[in-house]
């Protein structure tokens, strides 16, 4: 498992990570084949949209116009595909980066929603590693 909380890796354009969203959820329906450091890097682009859509920069800073997703069009798409999610995913009662990390950056189930989740499809290693999280 990844050691020390969520990575902030190098930004890319808004439509592009609610594009890698997609792909993501793609992925999840079909029957996630990736362990939880895929899993935990997955939830954190989608920590970053939510970053980027309220407007908080990873490196922590407010972010320009031109970076904020353009369009009704766009919140839309990503509000589908955020369902789409939801459905092929279950509740969790612990974050999967687990309890420390999740206290320390504020996380809650009710907010940062997709790091309280897991696939309804996936293998017997990362069902494993997600049940182990504490």
């Amino acid at each position: 498992m990844t050691v020390g909380g969520p990575s902030r890796p190098k930004a890319a354009s808004l439509s592009d990570q609610v594009a890698a969203w997609e792909r993501i959820v793609a992925q999840v329906e079909a029957g996630y084949a990736f362990g939880l450091d895929d899993w935990l890097n997955d939830m954190d682009l989608r920590r970053r949209i939510e970053e980027a859509i309220e407007g908080i920069r990873a490196v922590g800073g407010p972010i320009s116009p031109s970076e904020r997703i353009p369009n009704k069009q766009a919140r839309v798409h990503l509000s589908l595909c955020d369902k789409r999610f939801r459905r092929a995913t279950v509740a969790t009662d612990t974050c999967t980066w687990g309890t420390r990390v999740a206290a320390r950056e504020g996380w809650r189930a009710d907010r940062q929603w997709w790091y309280f989740r897991r696939p309804r499809r996936s293998n017997a290693s990362l069902d494993r590693e997600i049940a182990d999280v504490r």
